[in-house]
């Protein structure tokens, strides 16, 4: 059954505790907190980010059509709007937070979606974590002081921190772990960013400043992967997660992922996933 014929619980960006703060952190479990309060829908949405890095246990996780494996040391970045299902039972910390608590830092909020932490990776991460868990924790349940005045802004500087150590980490790519090289990272990156209007290698090496086959060799190293594979394989997920998740004609779909012509993006989807556009809403909804 379909996200369009099951109902998706909408998760708003409400603190249990403090209804003026857009940053909440919670340990992971299957009872209590903040899963008490979720919609029983097996089908989510939430209006804010949410950052899920288990440390215990192992299961896999439906993000907009896309399967991801909990483990410790990974990392999953939902972002506002993604349909997801609810997590697997696991230990570990979500960190949810408002586009709005990140204030002029939103050039955070775009980027890759997982990563697989080790080594000084996942010490650092979990360093950082821990030093922003206790500054919230004093700041949301410790008694008010004059200290306290400054405590939200400690706590966006604390958070921003963290998501730059994870940044600098090797995000996963096609379920693979992206190897440390800036010229496929500022690509993926860019990818990710202007995937609806960019569609050649072309263009996105001369944003970059490189020349095609220097992007062909660096995506390589790090990916395993082709250019062509990791933009088209960027415009076929959010294809199928309109396809999937909306009741837009096909024309718009195209239309959104930058095909003017209905037929050009029908081929384009058809070829690159062995199913039509409507073949595959129809199937999605079967």
């Amino acid at each position: 059954m379909s996200a369009t014929q099951q109902a998706i619980g909408r998760l708003d960006a409400v603190h249990p505790h403090r209804a003026d703060l857009g940053l909440c952190i919670a340990p992971l479990r299957p009872t209590g907190g903040c899963m008490d309060r979720e919609p029983s829908s097996v089908l989510l949405r939430a209006d804010f980010h949410v950052l899920l890095i288990c440390s215990g246990g192992a299961g896999d996780h439906l993000v907009d059509l896309t399967t991801h494996h909990h483990h410790p040391g990974s990392l999953l970045w939902i972002r506002p709007g993604q349909v997801h299902e609810r997590p697997p039972t696991m230990e570990g910390t979500a960190v949810c937070f408002t586009d709005a608590f990140l204030a002029n830092e939103s050039g955070l909020a775009a980027g890759p979606t997982s990563w697989d932490l080790a080594s000084d990776d996942l010490r650092d991460v979990r360093a950082h974590l821990d030093v922003l868990d206790a500054e919230y924790q004093r700041h949301v349940f410790g008694p008010t002081s004059r200290r306290h005045v400054r405590g939200e802004t400690m706590l966006r500087h604390l958070l921003v921190a963290l998501l730059l150590r994870v940044d600098q980490a090797p995000p996963l790519v096609d379920g693979q772990s992206l190897l440390p090289h800036p010229v496929a990272r500022a690509f993926v990156d860019l990818v990710e960013r202007s995937f609806s209007s960019v569609h050649t290698v072309e263009e996105y090496a001369a944003v970059l400043g490189y020349s095609s086959k220097t992007l062909a060799r660096a995506s390589a190293e790090a990916t395993g992967l082709t250019p062509k594979q990791i933009i088209d394989a960027r415009l076929v997920l959010e294809a199928r997660r309109l396809l999937a998740y909306t009741d837009v004609p096909v024309s718009t779909v195209g239309r959104r992922i930058g095909f003017d012509d209905a037929a050009n993006f029908c081929r384009f989807f058809t070829r690159a996933t062995g199913m039509a556009p409507g073949a595959f809403r129809a199937a999605h909804r079967s």
